[in-house]
Formats: structure tokens, sequence, C-alpha cells
């Protein structure tokens, strides 16, 4: 069952005279426990179906369709209501981690005042939480790492740190927006494996945006082929990266190295 169905969805931004469609009758489905990666191009409209998840498309914009999370509507619905799903139920993580945080305020503090806000937790319970869930993240010494500012961490580190702070409110939705595209290729594995082991430890359905083929190959159970706006090929890993049916996904799938795709 789907924990997220888009069914149509239409997003465009007016600008003066002008209107710019960004996302054209865009449909797929997420799975709780599974990841589903969604590929393309700057500009492919990847990164606005994100949004248009969280409510956070951009001001102006008029959005149509459907987003069912878990039978309700998330298309139409009032900013109030949205906001007391964000963070909760729905979940982000973004490309540049540093952005994430606050630079004067220690992530121990960010994260329990992130957590005690929305579940109204005493301080003292929201910090054993934050110590237990970078744990689960794996950053380094958890109990210090909480007393710590985010210059005093690492790219790889916040990361997690980033990730842990959007799993500590237990969501069902975790997007993922090109999470690893600042990260050397190291460091990018290891939070592959972090996101595939979140995904299949807690059962959440995992939206994961990439421009990186590569990394989906690597991680996603489904895999989204958008461009310009509109979903152009739709399946499983194995079939979409051996077999690919749509020119533009065999394109993108022949840039990798030592790629092999079926005639």
């Amino acid at each position: 069952m789907s924990m997220i169905s888009i069914r149509d969805l239409n997003l465009s931004v007016t600008a003066g005279k002008k209107t710019t469609h960004i996302l054209k009758d865009v449909s797929f489905d997420l799975e709780a426990g599974r990841i589903t990666g969604v590929a393309g191009a700057s500009g492919s409209g990847k990164t606005q179906t994100g949004l248009a998840v969280m409510g956070l498309s951009p001001a102006g914009a008029e959005l149509s369709g459907s987003i069912d999370f878990d039978g309700v509507e998330l298309v139409g619905m009032p900013a109030k209501q949205h906001n007391r799903l964000r963070g909760v139920q729905l979940s982000m993580v973004f490309q540049d981690p540093a952005s994430a945080f606050h630079p004067m305020l220690t992530v121990g503090d960010q994260i329990t005042d992130h957590l005690r806000h929305h579940q109204k937790v005493s301080k003292r319970a929201a910090l054993a939480k934050a110590v237990e869930i970078l744990r689960r993240t794996r950053v380094p010494h958890p109990d210090e790492a909480v007393k710590k500012y985010p210059h005093q961490f690492s790219g790889g580190q916040l990361q997690r740190i980033a990730f842990a702070s959007a799993i500590i409110c237990d969501p069902k939705v975790l997007i993922a927006d090109e999470p690893t595209t600042a990260l050397d290729v190291t460091v990018q594995a290891g939070i592959l494996r972090l996101l595939r082991e979140l995904c299949d430890d807690l059962d959440l359905a995992v939206l994961l945006v990439t421009h990186d083929f590569g990394v989906l190959s690597s991680v996603a159970d489904t895999i989204v082929v958008m461009k310009n706006g509109v979903v152009v090929e739709t399946g499983e890993r194995e079939a979409i990266i051996t077999a690919p049916q749509h020119e533009y996904t065999r394109s993108l799938i022949e840039s990798l190295p030592g790629a092999e795709v079926s005639p």
C-alpha cells in the first residue's frame, strides 16, 4: 500500500505575464520501507516534486492534482495544517548540510528544540533522545556531539546530524534532496548506507532526489525518471538500469562508467 500517492500533479509559477510550467501531470507512489529515487537533470522538476509534498512550493505557485498522504490530501491543504505535518510526519534533508543549521547554536539545542516543539517533551528527555538518535546515525561520540557547534563537524558528519534531526520525531516519509552531492565519494557511500538502513529499520517511505543515476543504481528500489517536468519512465531499479524503455533514461545510464544497457 502506498504511503504517498501522487497523481496528475501540476505546478506552475507566474511572474509578470510569463507562466512557467514546472510539473506536468506527474504521477508515482512512495511505499513504506522502500526508496523511490527520482532522477533527472537540473530543471527536470524532481526537487519541486519533493517540495510540493512538503508544502514548500515557491510563493505564488499554482498546484493542482493530488498528493494523497495516507488518506489525507495535501494539495490545497491550509498552510497551518501542513506545518503540523512537516517535521513530524513528513521530513526533508537538503543538499547542503551546513545551511540546515544555525551557526551560533549547538546541534543539541537545534535538534532538541525541534523535538520539544513538536512533541512537548521535557528538555532532559529531548536531550536523551537527541543523543540516542545521533548514535543511531553514527555520529561519533554523541554525548559530546550535542554540545558542539556546526562548524566543528565535517560535511559528512553534518549530513548525518541532518538525518538525525529529520527522523527524531519518527516521521513516516523522508525526502532526501541530493543528500550526497556536496560530499566526496567515500563519504557518499556511508550516507547512502545510512539512508538504506533508516528506510529498512524505520519502515520509512523515502523519496531520494538526485541527478546522479549511479546513486540510484546502488540504493533505490524504484526509479522515476523526469525530464522538463514530465515523468518519462518509472520502474523497478533492475529493469530501469538494464533495459530502459525511454531514450532519455538510456542516455543517463549510458553515461555511467561501465554501464551495460540491453539493446
